[in-house]
């Protein structure tokens, strides 16, 4: 318990002067007084789950972030130690490019080997996908319509449709996939 109250104590102190804050304009932002804000800030007490609540509202975070410990502001990630996994295989590597993940976003590399199609899966309607084409080339079909990517071309397109990414190349290619899932979905 005494870790959870040292996170959220140097959390909130941490997000409330990152965001130009004084205790008082917080504690009304989150609308409790500013002495129990202060009490959390120090480290003391018990704070009830509803006050933990309001000061994430208030900060527009979600209420994990302010229990965690804290994270440095900066983190690496080398290529080797990405998280990945293969699909057909061992034909596409999908890399995960969020260490940290964002509720709603999904961000990967995939590399095609040569003359490979990866076969997307349709996703909860309201969902939006983006991909672009970082080497070599590849046609993206999406719900029938073939569209060819070269480096540096962006396609989006509704994620709910049916979807594949085609190397037409006889060497690898890759791009970016981004997934944009709807709020509250």
């Amino acid at each position: 318990m005494e870790a959870f109250l040292k996170n959220l104590s140097t959390n909130v102190c941490a997000l409330r002067k990152t965001r130009g804050l004084t205790q008082d304009q917080l504690a009304k932002m989150a609308k409790v007084p500013r002495t129990t804000l202060a009490y959390v800030e120090s480290g003391e007490g018990n704070p009830s789950l509803k006050l933990v609540v309001q000061i994430a509202q208030a900060l527009r975070v979600r209420t994990e972030e302010l229990l965690t410990s804290p994270r440095p502001a900066c983190l690496l990630v080398k290529a080797d130690d990405l998280e990945a996994h293969y699909r057909l295989k061992k034909m596409v590597k999908i890399e995960t490019l969020l260490p940290d993940p964002i509720p709603g976003l999904q961000f990967e590399r995939l590399k095609l080997e040569p003359k490979t199609t990866l076969i997307g899966i349709p996703h909860s309607s309201g969902t939006k996908e983006y991909f672009t084409c970082t080497k070599g080339r590849i046609e993206v079909r999406v719900g029938g319509e073939n569209f060819t990517l070269t480096e540096g071309d962006v396609i989006s397109f509704p994620g709910s449709l049916r979807h594949s990414y085609r190397n037409i190349l006889d060497q690898k290619s890759q791009g970016i996939n981004v997934v944009c899932y709807p709020l509250g979905g």
